[in-house]
């Protein structure tokens, strides 16, 4: 079990040795209830000595750590929907970030961005030389093939 003082520490997550963090205890149980650091993911609160994230029972959700029957996972699920911080609502034109200003506000509704015409000649260029050069291969071997059966006829 964690004490207090152990809450006010800063912990580090470890999955395939990628480093995460610092993170407080209550980012961690939240993330955990969120799956984005796994039951089997490291932590640690010195980046010395690691262990398994359901090792330290104090920080782990009550919903992540009984998961038998079919209603456990509903109250999982509504867990989630209730720590997540990424809702609908931020995006959509009623939300407190629809104003024109905003970062992270999209100006249209098209993602894509104008392709770099450099680039695009780039890669139809590299792309026709080398259909290019496999015509011209499957050219040369078609002739000598012919060549050969025409210099050879008895090989048949």
């Amino acid at each position: 079990m964690i004490d207090q003082d152990q809450h006010a520490l800063q912990w580090h997550s470890r999955r395939d040795g990628v480093i995460r963090g610092p993170f407080s205890a209550g980012d961690i149980t939240r993330y955990l209830l969120l799956g984005r650091i796994r039951l089997d993911d490291e932590l640690s609160r010195d980046k010395i000595i690691w262990s398994p994230a359901n090792y330290f029972s104090g920080m782990l959700p009550p919903e992540v750590i009984n998961l038998t029957s079919w209603n456990d996972y509903q109250k999982l699920v509504e867990a989630r929907i209730q720590a997540d911080e990424r809702n609908s609502e931020r995006r959509c034109m009623h939300g407190p970030n629809r104003d024109d200003g905003h970062p992270e506000r999209r100006r249209n509704k098209d993602r894509r961005r104008d392709d770099n015409s450099g680039l695009v000649r780039q890669y139809l260029y590299n792309n026709t030389g080398r259909q290019s050069s496999r015509r011209l291969l499957l050219l040369t071997l078609l002739l000598a093939t012919v060549s050969f059966a025409w210099l050879y006829p008895g090989q048949r």
